[in-house]
């Protein structure tokens, strides 16, 4: 619902520009490529899930803006992006036919393709240099995830590179904030640097928890398996990006 609402806001500002401000660039549209380095953590809703730091990661692709007038402009493109996070929780761990309550802490990566949809706001240039604001919503599609896992009073047991795609959602929404500046080299050509902000909305791990027991360890059960509750597992993802990019 939130999304929804959101997104029917940014469509009407648009539509409200277009009538309202008379364009004075010549092009309708310019296109850009950009890399971006990100710093990107996961935020539990989940008792018992605690954050254990971020996560350095990338991402890349093109963009397309549309010119409403001279100083807005709708902003889209198609981006690949790494996320991720840390996260320490209570679980289990198999061991030479041996299932073991442990604390688990997990490093989730994932992949995104990227569709961000957002207005863009950019001053009149002074000398080279113009500034603008950005917001909007960012539409994550992840197509792969791996996990890191370390297992404590397990003499150091670990698992690497482990396929855990069925353990995070497909879509995320997450609200975009950001700014900066373009240097105009010629003509057409701008340098872009800037600082997004993204604030994920939505759940992005699709799994259930360890049912505990008074202890406060995984429960297990007659048959020597670890026992799953019926509650499900939240945390959202968050990031700060630094945009580098040209345009032309």
């Amino acid at each position: 619902m939130r999304t929804s609402k959101l997104i029917t806001f940014i469509i009407l500002s648009l539509m409200f520009l277009k009538l309202s401000a008379q364009n004075n660039d010549d092009r309708a549209f310019r296109f850009g490529m950009h890399f971006s380095p990100n710093f990107s953590w996961l935020s539990p809703n989940t008792s018992g899930y605690s954050s254990e730091g971020m996560k350095l990661g990338f991402s890349y692709g093109l963009s397309a803006e549309f010119f409403l007038s001279e100083n807005y402009l709708f902003s889209t493109g198609v981006t690949f992006s790494t996320l991720g996070g840390k996260l320490k929780y209570e679980g289990a761990k198999e061991v030479n036919g041996i299932v073991t309550p442990t604390t688990v802490l997990q490093d989730l990566k994932i992949n995104y393709l990227d569709i961000p949809l957002t207005l863009k706001l950019k001053t009149n240039p002074i000398g080279y240099i113009a500034y603008y604001g950005n917001f909007g919503v960012n539409s994550q599609f992840r197509f792969k995830a791996k996990s890191n896992f370390e297992y404590e009073n397990l003499n150091g047991l670990e698992d690497s590179d482990v396929n855990v795609s069925s353990d995070v959602k497909f879509i995320n929404i997450s609200l975009i904030v950001g700014g900066g500046i373009e240097y105009n080299l010629s003509g057409n050509t701008n340098i872009m640097v800037g600082i997004t902000y993204q604030n994920g909305f939505t759940n992005v791990l699709d799994s259930k928890t360890y049912l505990l027991d008074a202890s406060g360890k995984a429960t297990i059960d007659n048959t020597g398996k670890a026992v799953k509750s019926n509650k499900a597992a939240s945390a959202n993802l968050h990031s700060f990006v630094l945009n580098l990019g040209v345009y032309f």
